[in-house]
């Protein structure tokens, strides 16, 4: 009997509970959703691509003023790996030294600039002295170095494996420098009215073993005619002249080695020795009057610097 008046006194206070809650007696205040709604999440997304959209249009050709009359040079240097046992320093250095110490000489990288051994390579730190946080501060050493003389730099793959946490973008904002990930194009204006057109990538598509030249020379003859198409990655020397039969421009395509001079991998995977110099320099005469004499490549960087200043004589 006890026990039978107990279920219904509970039966009867959860049935009083029910009416009361849908009478209103009671109210649940729930907390705000941490989320935002459907429709906020839209206008942050239009947002976001408005400023994107804008990024994008405005890197399809990066303007450069040239605030210097005459010819100028620009010394690329190829991937530069400063933190490698096998990179040749003393060259780096000495090509460093160069671009500081000859007025019109500019510098540029196609990418690369760490090992930056992540994931299962990280396991290569062992194999050379140099720590991951010691390669940063080379990195930065290198960027700084050359603060005032950057025309441009490119995030090559293994800059890239860092993510958004690449720490070449702050190393570069803080030296003032260009930093583009993959790749760059630039429209250099000198103050004669004349406009050359640097086209930078990391590598562009396609591989032949005939050409080390193959990727860059296709996408010229492809439809990017710039005035120079460069690129890296390959640790290999190459160079295309190619010209537009539409309008007489020369393009020079160019494929640009490393200072990585000695490299495990590539002795097991056999890559031959295709190396004429781990930079080019490309001089830009914005007075030349044919197209042949508008840009110059040249393969070694002292002899270049000395074309250059001879060249700027009475500017």
């Amino acid at each position: 009997m006890g026990n039978s008046a107990a279920s219904r006194d509970r039966y009867n206070q959860k049935r009083r509970e029910r009416r009361a809650a849908e009478r209103g007696d009671i109210e649940v205040h729930f907390p705000p959703s941490p989320q935002p709604t459907a429709l906020e999440l839209i206008e942050r997304l239009k947002t976001d691509f408005a400023r994107k959209e804008q990024y994008e249009l405005e890197r399809k050709l990066i303007p450069v003023d040239v605030n210097i009359d005459g010819p100028i040079g620009i010394l690329h240097f190829g991937d530069p790996h400063v933190d490698d046992p096998g990179t040749d320093w003393a060259t780096l250095e000495s090509h460093i030294k160069l671009v500081n110490d000859t007025p019109g000489l500019f510098a540029a990288n196609v990418g690369d600039s760490r090992n930056n051994w992540v994931g299962r390579l990280a396991k290569l730190y062992g194999e050379q002295s140099v720590s991951a946080e010691q390669a940063t501060i080379l990195a930065e050493h290198f960027v700084k170095s050359l603060h005032g003389k950057w025309l441009y730099l490119i995030g090559g793959n293994h800059d890239a494996w860092s993510g958004a946490d690449d720490p070449m973008n702050w190393i570069t904002r803080a030296a003032r420098a260009l930093y583009e990930p993959s790749e760059a194009r630039l429209g250099l204006s000198f103050p004669n009215g004349r406009q050359v057109v640097v086209n930078a990538r990391h590598d562009f598509a396609g591989n032949s073993m005939w050409n080390p030249a193959h990727a860059v020379g296709k996408a010229a003859q492809l439809g990017i005619r710039d005035h120079i198409l460069i690129c890296g990655h390959k640790h290999s020397s190459g160079y295309v002249p190619i010209k537009d039969p539409a309008d007489g421009k020369v393009c020079h395509c160019i494929q640009v080695a490393s200072y990585k001079k000695y490299d495990r991998y590539a002795r097991e995977k056999g890559f031959r020795d295709q190396t004429f110099s781990p930079c080019a320099v490309t001089i830009i005469n914005p007075y030349a009057d044919t197209p042949t004499k508008l840009v110059q490549v040249y393969w070694d960087a002292d002899f270049a610097a000395d074309i250059l200043t001879y060249m700027r004589k009475g500017f």
